[in-house]
């Protein structure tokens, strides 16, 4: 016998919404919203191509350019990714894009490297509670070749392939990162698997775009904030979408 699961994510919103005076079945939210990581989501803000739009799974923004594009300061790791994807699908929203850091584990990766995923290697307990206790969970593969192709129209290079999603971003260890360096995972991330269990669970679409942060390379980590290939990747990234709504 199925357990019944207690909570109606659409019975809380709803109820959010009204003590701030809006009606749920009233508004009109984006059909895709990109879940951009602090410093990321900063940057969109002050391209000024948005505007605020809802009290929805934090602060949820409008393009100006596409009201059915949106985007929001993204939760970190999985579980809290995870809530707030329930928030915004429960409010109508069909596509979620997660825009953040990572670390490369390939030889061959840079900071400020760019990545598109194709799904991630399951190293978190939110895959498990949701039931799709898998060691891979896929992201959706229409919604990533979308974004190779606005990637590709922007003439910004990236790689697409698997990541590794972790629970503990403070405790990889090198016997970790060989393993899922062998299984050909890109980099390693916090959220992927969080978003990508939930869209599945919901039935619909998600995929992220990872910046390479950092490099492993002698057995620890090459951290990448000193230069300008991370902000020029952000930049790119950013304004890929926002040109191609």
């Amino acid at each position: 016998m199925i357990d019944k699961v207690l909570t109606d994510p659409r019975k809380l919103m709803t109820i959010e919404l009204k003590n701030k005076g809006i009606d749920i079945n009233e508004i009109c939210v984006p059909n895709r919203v990109y879940l951009l990581a602090d410093d990321i989501f900063d940057y969109m803000v002050s391209l000024n191509c948005g505007e605020y739009g809802f009290p929805i799974g934090g602060k949820l923004w409008v393009l100006k350019d596409n009201p059915m594009v949106g985007f929001i300061k993204s939760m970190m790791c999985s579980p809290a990714i995870a809530t707030q994807a329930e928030d915004l699908i429960a409010c109508g929203v069909k596509e979620l894009i997660h825009v953040g850091y990572a670390g490369g584990l390939q030889e061959n990766m840079n900071p400020g490297d760019i990545v598109i995923t194709k799904g991630a290697y399951n190293d978190t307990a939110v895959a498990r509670l949701y039931g799709f206790d898998y060691k891979y969970i896929e992201s959706s593969s229409e919604l990533s070749d979308k974004l190779v192709n606005i990637m590709k129209q922007n003439q910004t290079a990236v790689s697409c392939g698997k990541t590794w999603t972790t629970d503990a971003g403070y405790h990889e260890t090198v016997g970790q990162v060989l393993s899922y360096r062998n299984k050909a995972a890109l980099c390693v991330e916090m959220e992927g698997v969080g978003l990508f269990t939930i869209a599945k669970y919901r039935e619909c679409a998600a995929s992220a775009i990872y910046i390479i942060s950092d490099v492993f390379e002698d057995e620890e980590w090459l951290l990448g904030w000193s230069g300008e290939a991370i902000p020029n990747a952000v930049k790119a990234v950013l304004e890929a979408i926002v040109d191609n709504v």
